[in-house]
């Protein structure tokens, strides 16, 4: 898929999470409605009324440009893999089809880092120049 966005949100689902999703999508498009989406489909399912209602991009993994990709990704976990290659974003924010955005968190986005925590409890100064004990944990 060619880069359409410099910036975006992505979620994804299967059909046993698609009703999930739709959750996570409606609390996109509450406090972000600007904020394009894209919505990476692992199975052949109808997402038609998603895209409607949500204004989306989808990317589906049956249709990747590479097989060997479609293989190792198809059906389990690394599915949402997909959109660091294939995506139609320079960058995003990735959130799981059981995720909900409460407030526009875009403000808080860094485009510079490549892995980015929104949680509020986290207590990392800004300056900071180790790593907490805490986080190699995860």
């Amino acid at each position: 898929m060619k880069v359409q966005a410099p910036f975006g949100f992505v979620t994804g689902c299967h059909a046993g999470d698609k009703f999930m999703v739709r959750a996570t999508l409606s609390s996109m498009r509450h406090y972000s409605p600007d904020i394009p989406v894209c919505l990476v489909v692992d199975g052949e399912f109808d997402v038609s009324d998603l895209v409607k209602e949500y204004d989306l991009r989808v990317l589906r993994v049956s249709e990747l440009p590479a097989q060997q990709m479609r293989t190792l990704i198809t059906g389990n976990g690394r599915a949402k893999l997909a959109a660091m290659w294939e995506g139609p974003f320079e960058y995003y924010v990735w959130l799981d089809s059981d995720a909900i955005v409460w407030g526009d968190f875009t403000p808080q986005v860094k485009a510079e880092v490549d892995f980015q925590i929104f949680w509020s409890e986290i207590s990392i100064p800004p300056d900071a120049l180790e790593v907490p004990g805490w986080l190699t944990h995860f």
